[in-house]
């Protein structure tokens, strides 16, 4: 059996864990793959990003795809909750966007206070699905930092942890949080 290459473990996840009544949210849209996939396979999808290009990139590639429930925000995903509190899930893909300024990425600090809230909010039967990239300076730190919180996190929560063990240079991971 094959080993899943980290996107495709969270597409999978993603499509046994979604269905068309989801309304779900892409707390970090980048270059808008995950929207996309979430687009496709839920009712509604919110995306977030601070970046500018990062939404002009998800709406081109949302267009090309023929998708149009969405709605993406060009604000940080510390404040998902002022926007949707309604929601199946929400998916995380930390760092930079890539091909463009990787000194703009996700910090632990935000990262941290964002999986806070969210986790106290969270109800019976919705996860949060966040892909960790250790390999650069501010990516170890916050990938260290959601390792340790969520490894607080009480036994309401099953959390668990997807992760490639011999590759060299800090693969990336990914962690679910489920609420039980």
């Amino acid at each position: 059996m094959r080993k899943k290459h980290i996107q495709e473990f969270v597409q999978s996840y993603l499509k046994e864990n979604i269905n068309k009544d989801d309304i779900t949210i892409d707390a970090t849209i980048g270059n808008g793959h995950d929207t996309a996939i979430l687009a496709e396979l839920s009712k509604f999808v919110y995306g977030f990003d601070i970046q500018e290009l990062a939404l002009v990139n998800t709406t081109n590639l949302l267009k090309e795809k023929g998708l149009s429930n969405y709605e993406l925000i060009n604000d940080s995903h510390e404040n998902i909750l002022n926007y949707i509190k309604d929601f199946k899930c929400i998916v995380f893909n930390l760092g930079y966007l890539p091909n463009s300024d990787k000194k703009i990425t996700t910090t632990k600090k935000t990262t941290l206070k964002t999986l806070k809230s969210l986790t106290s909010y969270l109800k019976q039967n919705q996860f949060i699905i966040i892909t960790c990239y250790p390999g650069h300076q501010e990516g170890k730190m916050e990938a260290d930092a959601v390792l340790d919180f969520v490894g607080k996190l009480n036994s309401s929560f099953s959390v668990s942890k997807y992760e490639l063990i011999n590759k060299d240079n800090k693969p990336p991971f990914v962690v679910i949080i489920e609420k039980g």
